[in-house]
């Protein structure tokens, strides 16, 4: 068995009921997406879906008892807004040799130089990136080094370089920046 191996069953009953008694057995209700008309519905052990969901994988090989063994990527996970546990998985099937749309969350590793000495702060602009590329070529995540960055100075997407991802953003598209720290100064009463 490989880490990225995924095992599931088909489920019958569909709606809210159904769902929140699979969750209540430790199942977390899907659907696989291959073609409109290949859907299937299914359940998988959550233990089993939140250690491969660690794994640094993308691509995921699923096996839904009595269908035919594919591999797909993680379409859509829904969550609980206020205990954060998974509900709801979809998963898309994927052909080799395919590109696919897909987006990905994007981390800042590091401190900046302008915020560790010269009291900057750090500001976000972009969270996650969509990307085209083939499913092996798929990253968990795409990290982008902020240690060198001082008080004024940005990254944008034209800085980014990913062999074998093409980057569907404005080259333009601010993602972080250094700004100065901000002085509130309070009103002098007269």
């Amino acid at each position: 068995m490989a880490d990225n191996d995924l095992f599931a069953v088909p489920r019958q009953a569909n709606g809210k009921g159904p769902a929140r008694q699979l969750r209540f057995q430790g199942r977390i209700p899907g659907v696989f997406y291959y073609r409109s008309d290949q859907n299937v519905p299914f359940s998988v052990d959550a233990t089993e879906l939140l250690m491969l969901l660690r794994q640094k994988h993308a691509l995921i090989n699923l096996s839904i008892e009595g269908y035919e063994a594919r591999e797909c990527v993680v379409r859509e996970i829904q969550r609980d807004p206020i205990e954060d546990y998974i509900i709801h998985i979809d998963l898309m099937g994927v052909k080799r040799g395919q590109k696919l749309t897909v987006t990905v969350p994007l981390r800042l590793t590091g401190v900046p130089v302008g915020v560790k000495t010269g009291g900057g702060i750090l500001q976000s602009s972009l969270n996650e990136l969509e990307i085209e590329c083939l499913p092996k070529h798929i990253p968990t995540n795409v990290e982008i080094d902020v240690t060198d960055l001082q008080i004024g100075h940005s990254r944008h997407v034209r800085d980014l370089d990913l062999p074998n991802l093409k980057l569907l953003h404005d080259p333009d598209e601010l993602i972080a920046s250094v700004v100065p720290p901000t002085v509130i100064r309070e009103p002098v009463e007269e």
